[in-house]
């Protein structure tokens, strides 16, 4: 049979027996039973910040509701009643009219600090007071009472602790949940930028950080490439490596020499990214303007996120590279006819619908058949790869040039007229004249290359893709027809291209360079000299 005691023991016990969601939930619960068991009048709790000497009103009970309070009591000049709460666990105090008693409220929760770089997790001890009032003076707190409160203060104290580690292992599930979910579209986006911007985005939602941001390195990882990063509000932003300052760069090496897992510098988090070998980049978080303490579970949740989220970044550049391969000429280095399509089908639409104009350039190496034939193969390569260098070297970057087939490429000139494609063209013309074959090949004799270029105009020459390509192409037939190495606009030869495809000559089925006309160097099997 249980005495009184032991059973309001039990029965307190068994109120609080259940998972509380957080510190605060189980103070709703656990005050309101305090204040019904002692027929108090009110009911407090307090953190106790023992450095500052303050007690920090956080909740007050009265009647049959709880309310959130905020108040801070300095105890710095109590140093009997501090010394009798520190030793009994409970203390009455004579500063009121009414009978009032101090319970001491002790428990642990995880918590972690940073110490040269690394980090150590342990369970920090924190400490509660609760206050029990009572408004008449003659209801006084009995021995009795007393030693029973003390018990149920020890039953809250567990309970907190248990709260508090429940509430770290849900937090920790839910926000690793939520990356692993990240990480699932991430790895399953087709633009790295894409996912690394959602990725981040998750980041700053879950966590709450004032700032993250990932640093990506190059190839070998000895440099830092771009930086994406997100701030409170949730905005976006790129830099681009070469923009960013000196020091920024010297701490690329100052994270991946540590061995530490985590580094901080003045406040500020960094995470390295590493996959086996590679250098990836580094993830950096930081709280600088909210002060916000960065907390256990945020530095466990990105640690086991850390090297998930290299992976799948070091999978999504190698992807990217497969991809970029596969939209390129290996030999040339220039795009491929498929991408190029695609890329020509998108440009056009934009110039109709923005009316802006556009070029299209179609060439071949002059005489190329009679390079392969006379001297081989291989040099036919080395005239491609020396002839798509210049071409790369002469654009801009919106300018989409394309090894077409064989030795004849094309290049699209976004917003560019036919006059301003012509000197474009002399351009290619005059730096590509001016590549020799190698003399050891030629008896010392120089040899240049030429090149002969047809030119088409949207919406002067066309309005589809197939229409100007065919258009360049009758202006290439012309400038050829007309003793190659020079260009020609469509318009501008529209009648003799026409006339030429209404009457073609003998051997039409040939193309031009392979025709019985002799180039100026048949007899020594020279292309031009």
């Amino acid at each position: 049979m249980l005495d009184r005691k032991s059973y309001t023991l039990y029965k307190f016990h068994k109120q609080l027996n259940q998972s509380f969601q957080n510190k605060r939930s189980l103070l709703e619960c656990a005050l309101p039973a305090l204040r019904n068991l002692f027929k108090l009048d009110r009911v407090y709790f307090f953190d106790w910040q023992q450095e500052r000497a303050l007690l920090s009103l956080k909740m007050m009970c009265k009647k049959e509701y709880c309310m959130d309070m905020q108040e801070d009591i300095s105890v710095l000049n109590e140093p009997v009643f501090l010394r009798q709460l520190l030793q009994t666990g409970i203390a009455e105090t004579t500063d009121l009219s009414y009978p009032a008693l101090y319970v001491l409220v002790k428990w642990e929760r995880p918590s972690v600090e940073l110490k040269a770089g690394e980090i150590h997790s342990y369970m920090q001890e924190r400490v509660g007071v609760l206050r029990l009032e009572r408004f008449r003076k003659n209801r006084v707190f009995t021995n009795a009472e007393i030693d029973l409160i003390k018990d149920l203060g020890l039953e809250i104290s567990h309970n907190l602790r248990n709260t508090e580690i429940d509430q770290a292992k849900n937090q920790r599930l839910r926000v690793s949940t939520a990356l692993n979910d990240l990480s699932t579209i991430f790895a399953s986006s087709l633009r790295l930028n894409d996912g690394l911007e959602l990725i981040l985005k998750g980041v700053q939602k879950y966590f709450r950080f004032d700032r993250v941001r990932l640093y990506l390195t190059d190839a070998d990882g000895s440099k830092i490439k771009s930086v994406l990063g997100v701030d409170v509000s949730g905005k976006v932003t790129h830099q681009d490596g070469r923009a960013l300052h000196e020091g920024e760069e010297k701490l690329l090496k100052e994270v991946f020499e540590s061995s530490a897992t985590y580094r901080s510098v003045r406040s500020v988090v960094y995470i390295p990214l590493k996959v086996q070998r590679n250098k990836v980049g580094f993830l950096t978080f930081d709280n600088l303007l909210s002060r916000r303490k960065i907390g256990y579970l945020d530095f466990i949740s990105l640690q086991q996120f850390a090297t998930q989220m290299a992976l799948t970044i070091d999978n999504a550049r190698l992807f990217e590279r497969v991809q970029e391969l596969s939209n390129y000429d290996e030999l040339t280095k220039l795009p491929v006819r498929r991408y190029f399509n695609e890329k020509f089908a998108e440009e056009l639409y934009r110039s109709k619908r923005f009316d802006l104009t556009l070029s299209l350039i179609i060439m071949d190496i002059d005489w190329f058949k009679q390079i392969n034939d006379g001297y081989g193969h291989q040099i036919g390569d080395w005239a491609l790869k020396e002839v798509s260098k210049v071409i790369r070297n002469s654009l801009r970057q919106t300018d989409v040039p394309c090894r077409f087939g064989g030795d004849e490429m094309i290049i699209m000139l976004p917003r560019t007229n036919g006059e301003e494609a012509k000197i474009i063209a002399r351009r290619l013309q005059e730096r590509i004249h001016a590549i020799t074959l190698p003399d050891r090949y030629t008896d010392g004799e120089p040899v240049h290359l030429s090149i002969s270029q047809g030119i088409s105009s949207y919406p002067q020459d066309g309005l589809t893709p197939e229409v100007l390509l065919e258009k360049a192409d009758k202006a290439l037939y012309v400038v050829k027809q007309n003793g190659r190495g020079a260009w020609a606009v469509y318009r501008e030869v529209a009648e003799q291209a026409e006339a030429a495809v209404e009457s073609p000559a003998e051997n039409s089925s040939k193309h031009p360079a392979e025709t019985s006309e002799k180039s100026p160097a048949d007899a020594s099997s020279h292309p031009e000299k």
